[in-house]
């Protein structure tokens, strides 16, 4: 690939990347050794040594994920080798060391997610608020003015009499002679709270929603307790009116002072289905707002292999590992062409063979940025898209401050510093474009509401509806980033300090920690691998006939490497983790373009929840729970954590210590859960081992591996 050649003249191929990364090892610079071995491997992909030197080198960085998943890569390659395996369990050892202080002293997080959930009134919400209004007044013929009859107080009396008559009869279950009792209590004294909110409830048992909204209406603000405020939300809701809804379940939470979790809980379910349902149409799921926060649940039943829902992304970015290979920086539709596929070979296919691949590989569209040539578009229609939505904000060539960004980026996160040394800036697996784009496309949607409303500047509710299709993600973490990695902040603040016009968007230290969390806890990776110009190829090679096609034939055994995206996918975002997960994400293609399936790999029933996985889930179970800790926040209870344990001194199922350095018979199945006595062992088959026991969880075989660690 075009990547390749570019490496192999500067490094002399990947013997002379694998002799530089040994070189800087030896010196101690394992930064310096870790890019080497990257570089060998995306030269040759299939380069032991490189997995072994970049595995060694992220170690010693402390970056232990990294390291895991290189070693991983080489067991891809040859499941036997030794000394990965031995590597494998020091690093097992090391990790265990790392996060035994994390997993003794850290508790659960005590705190109900749905505190963390803003009640913020959406942009535009005031216009639905009143057509909602309307609606209710002209379909339901609901009253939403309030009375203002005055009330004669021997009358009042007597309401009062017929009011505990009415509820005498709500218990005996005569609904209907409470509700007329109820009716003339109201005639007689209009603003009695108790008979208003008692025939609400009882027109809502009969079904007579609009009537039981009308009672609930007719109670002055207030007069309005928690409970009035939450049934109404609930009423509101059943009537399709969320934006309402939202209001009075809102007011019920701040009546309540946060301290009403289920005003809040049945707030934020009101506001998910809003902002969700209409992605999930004409998929068997629904998004839910759980204790967990947003939750995919079947609506059907899924069978195993069935593709539950797939996703287009909001915005993307390449892992900066494939950012030299071909490929749309707009749609992520591969690009490949001849020479990135036959790489060496091509130079040595007699000319008949060259016309005859020039023929049948489709024709290139791509076009390049016309202003700064460094983004490549797979046609007009991506490029016209990218300007509309972010480039034009983040172009170098309109924008001299985005200059140090796409070189930060074409040196995969590396600069030099004031004393000519080169360091890394950006340790992140994907493009700090990616975080650009999320500021640019904000920018660009002020604007052109500014614009359309004949302004020169945007206004706040501009600005507001402009982070809109964000606010679909999560954003959580604890530590400042922006303090840890000042360079790229301070490049974030100088790229949107003018954005032209005269308009600026003020990067400040909160706000650039907020969107690098947001782009970090929901990015997914994916590639348009399951369509390339090679598939195109080969498609019009199958109807062509000769010599020529056969010997060409024979160089085509390899899956091309295409580019792999980084993108953040709103339906996806809201999947939960577990380590039995039930779907795992694929390439697929959405509505023509790159983007992820979501492939159920076990049944699934109807109202279960889908699982995907955050992370490797073939690690032991303290060191995944750990991790997700340290990365989440959160200490998964998952089937898998609440059954497997953690080593032979401990009982998995009722948590008793072996004495003087014994060990308790582990599961002879699955070998990852220990057990006191044969009783324990049949409370766990019996409360949820049998159901996680034989799971396989991953493609490599690593179990020899983690029991071998686990039984030292």
């Amino acid at each position: 690939m075009s990547e390749k050649v570019s490496v192999i003249n500067e490094h002399g191929g990947t013997n002379g990347s694998l002799s530089n990364s040994e070189f800087h090892f030896g010196m101690g610079d394992y930064r310096k050794a870790l890019e080497s071995a990257k570089t060998a491997l995306q030269i040759d992909g299939t380069n032991i040594k490189a997995c072994i030197l970049a595995a060694r080198s992220a170690t010693k960085l402390k970056r232990f994920e990294e390291s895991y998943n290189f070693y991983r890569d080489g067991l891809k390659i040859d499941p036997k080798n030794k000394i990965i395996a031995e590597e494998l369990i020091d690093l097992q050892k090391i990790l265990l060391d790392h996060f035994e202080k994390i997993s003794l002293e850290a508790k659960e997080p005590d705190f109900n997610v749905v505190h963390l959930c803003s009640q913020d009134v959406y942009p535009g919400d005031e216009e639905h608020f009143l057509l909602e209004k309307e609606i209710l007044e002209k379909k339901y013929k609901v009253d939403c003015r309030l009375s203002t009859k005055t009330v004669d107080l021997v009358k009042k009396k007597e309401a009062a009499q017929m009011l505990m008559k009415a509820h005498t009869n709500m218990l005996a279950g005569n609904a209907e002679d409470a509700i007329r009792q109820c009716t003339i209590v109201l005639d007689a004294d209009p603003l009695n709270i108790a008979a208003r909110q008692l025939r609400a409830q009882l027109h809502q048992e009969k079904g007579n929603i609009e009537r039981s909204v009308q009672d609930l209406w007719a109670i002055p603000k207030s007069n309005r307790t928690v409970d009035i405020w939450k049934f109404g939300g609930i009423l509101l809701h059943q009537l399709g009116l969320p934006v309402l809804a939202e209001f009075w379940y809102r007011k019920a939470t701040s009546l309540s002072q946060m301290k009403d979790v289920e005003a809040a809980m049945l707030f934020q379910k009101v506001r998910v289905e809003r902002i969700y349902g209409p992605l999930t149409i004409g998929y068997p799921i629904r998004v839910d707002f759980t204790k967990h926060g947003r939750s995919v649940f079947a609506t059907t039943n899924l069978n195993e292999g069935v593709i539950a829902f797939q996703d287009k992304p909001v915005l993307i970015g390449k892992l900066l590992q494939f950012r030299d290979f071909s490929a749309c920086d707009h749609c992520a539709a591969s690009l490949l062409t001849p020479t990135e596929y036959f790489k060496n070979k091509y130079v040595d296919f007699n000319p008949t063979l060259k016309r005859l691949i020039q023929e049948k590989w489709p024709k290139d569209d791509s076009v390049k940025c016309s202003s700064c040539q460094r983004e490549t578009y797979c046609n007009e229609q991506c490029q016209k898209e990218a300007w509309e939505q972010y480039h034009q904000i983040i172009c170098p060539a309109k924008n001299v401050n985005a200059r140090p960004l796409y070189d930060l980026h074409d040196s995969g996160g590396w600069r030099l510093n004031t004393d000519g040394v080169k360091e890394e800036i950006w340790a992140l697996q994907y493009s700090p474009i990616l975080l650009a784009k999320m500021w640019a496309m904000i920018v660009t949607e002020a604007m052109r509401l500014m614009r359309q409303s004949g302004l020169t500047q945007p206004a706040v509710e501009h600005w507001a509806k402009a982070k809109m299709p964000l606010r679909k993600f999560i954003v959580f973490g604890k530590t400042s980033v922006a303090s840890k990695m000042p360079e790229v902040f301070n490049m974030m603040r100088d790229i949107f300090s003018d954005c032209g016009d005269g308009i600026k968007y003020d990067i400040t230290e909160d706000e650039f920690n907020a969107r690098y969390y947001q782009a970090t806890c929901n990015l997914q990776a994916y590639s348009s691998s399951t369509f390339t110009p090679l598939h195109v190829f080969l498609e019009n090679l199958s109807e062509a006939e000769g010599v020529n096609t056969m010997l060409l034939l024979q160089h085509l055994r390899e899956e091309p490497k295409v580019a792999t995206f980084a993108g953040m996918f709103p339906l996806h975002a809201c999947l939960n983790h577990a380590c039995d997960n039930n779907v795992e994400i694929i390439d697929g293609m959405v509505d023509g373009r790159p983007g992820v399936n979501v492939l159920v790999f076990r049944k699934i029933n109807a109202g279960e929840e889908l699982f995907t996985t955050y992370i490797d889930t073939t690690m032991p179970r303290k060191i995944r729970r750990a991790w997700l800790f340290r990365s989440f926040n959160f200490w998964c209870q998952c089937r898998r954590c609440q059954f497997e344990g953690d080593g032979p001194n401990i009982c998995t199922n009722c948590g008793k210590r072996a004495q003087d350095d014994k060990k308790f018979p582990h599961c002879g199945k699955c070998q990852k859960a220990w057990y006191c006595t044969v009783q324990c062992q049949k409370e766990a088959w019996v409360k949820g081992h049998k159901a996680i026991c034989q799971l396989q969880h991953s493609k490599i075989n690593l179990k020899a591996v983690d029991t071998d660690l686990q039984d030292r």
